[in-house]
């Protein structure tokens, strides 16, 4: 699956349902997964984009076995249980990442660095219009994939002052 432009974006899904995808769909997901940052070495301004491959032990059983990385960039904290839930927007928008971090240079992809909360630098790429942002962390000397996220409306204030922190604005 080859997006040549961020206007082309879609949900991957029209079906995906909230709670939990069918054995097909993560078979897709996570096969687009693999394909953007296995098969090929994706290179980000002269930084390899790598991942945590270790395999998830998650309780769905249809994250088993699966990259932590992927199965964190379909799953969300979940405040009430204490562990990671299916999150159908992150899950739908995961052909997504590639895109965004490919299209750096593009205006409509605002670029920020931040500090977290373990004292490193990370970095984030929001498409803001489409409300979904992609954090890598500086591991030097290349970036690791922390995350993925659709924006909520709660959320979009606090990134755009970042944002704005980082440019001076």
């Amino acid at each position: 699956m080859m997006i040549e432009d961020l206007d082309d974006l879609e949900e991957l899904f029209d079906d995906l349902d909230f709670d939990e995808p069918t054995p097909e769909q993560i078979f897709k997901m996570y096969s687009i997964f693999l394909n953007d940052f296995k098969k090929k070495t994706l290179i980000i301004k002269g930084k390899q984009v790598k991942y945590n491959s270790g395999l998830s032990n998650h309780y769905n059983y249809l994250f088993r076995n699966k990259s932590e990385t992927f199965v964190h960039l379909i799953t969300r904290d979940s405040k009430i249980k204490k562990m990671r839930d299916f999150d159908h927007q992150r899950a739908n928008r995961i052909h997504w990442i590639k895109p965004i971090l490919e299209n750096v240079n593009d205006s409509r992809i605002w670029y920020f660095e931040k500090l977290n909360e373990d004292n490193v630098m990370c970095e984030y790429y929001w498409y803001e219009s489409r409300n979904f942002l992609v954090i890598l962390k500086q591991i030097e000397p290349d970036v690791l994939l922390l995350t993925s996220f659709y924006v909520d409306k709660i959320e979009k204030s606090k990134y755009r002052r970042w944002y704005q922190d980082y440019k001076g604005i």
